[in-house]
């Protein structure tokens, strides 16, 4: 996390698990924020008939000091009206917020199909990572579309292991472990430090090239 008085930070986690607490949090941390890591999980072999809950069983989002977790599937109620709060809506639609990510557009497709949240401002971080890493090598050629894994670009630019195993393909839509709780909170949060590195990177390459779309 950041540091403050020269001391590195923590970020503080916030485990939400009604719609209530989630407003609550988003009003209190998230609605000034210009640039969100955003992440979901859900329930393995979840088809579309089976509901929002099993489809888009968790939502991640991080700002550099803290990092929520909104427990979509345990909020009481199956409607979207008791699953979405507004505050969230209101941020992933808000084209003036960066919401980044590794295949972020899938996810929010997920968010649209389920919840009705039709997301704007989405940064795919593989773009700006080939940006970033064939404009140094003068292979400009391989700067392409293709997804690069969020694990891969950690070790690459942040120089720490993102952890996997088998807790990805887990249960999301019942109470979180601890495992679980990290796994999540790491992925928003690699996130929007990753973006800050890789635009940093970006910056000091000349000539600079614009960010990516």
């Amino acid at each position: 996390g950041p540091a403050r008085d020269g001391v590195s930070k923590k970020p503080t986690v916030h485990y939400c698990r009604t719609k209530a607490t989630t407003e609550r949090v988003l009003q209190n941390y998230f609605m000034d924020k210009k640039l969100i890591g955003f992440d979901i999980e859900w329930k393995s072999e979840a088809y579309k008939n089976l509901g929002p809950k099993k489809n888009v069983s968790l939502i991640q989002i991080a700002s550099e000091e803290r990092i929520a977790l909104f427990h979509v599937a345990l909020f009481p109620g199956n409607g979207i009206n008791d699953l979405v709060a507004p505050s969230l809506k209101k941020i992933m639609e808000d084209p003036s917020v960066t919401k980044t990510g590794v295949a972020i557009k899938a996810d929010c497709t997920r968010l649209r199909k389920h919840l009705d949240i039709h997301s704007q401002g989405l940064f795919e971080l593989s773009h700006l990572y080939k940006l970033v890493k064939f404009s140094e090598s003068k292979d400009f050629k391989l700067i392409n579309k293709s997804l690069v894994s969020l694990a891969k670009q950690v070790q690459e630019h942040l120089h720490l292991p993102l952890n996997k195993g088998e807790v990805r393909g887990s249960d999301w839509s019942a109470k979180l472990s601890l495992d679980q709780i990290k796994y999540a909170a790491s992925d928003s949060y690699a996130g929007v430090q990753l973006y800050s590195v890789l635009d940093l990177k970006r910056q000091a390459l000349r000539p600079t090239p614009p960010l990516p779309h």
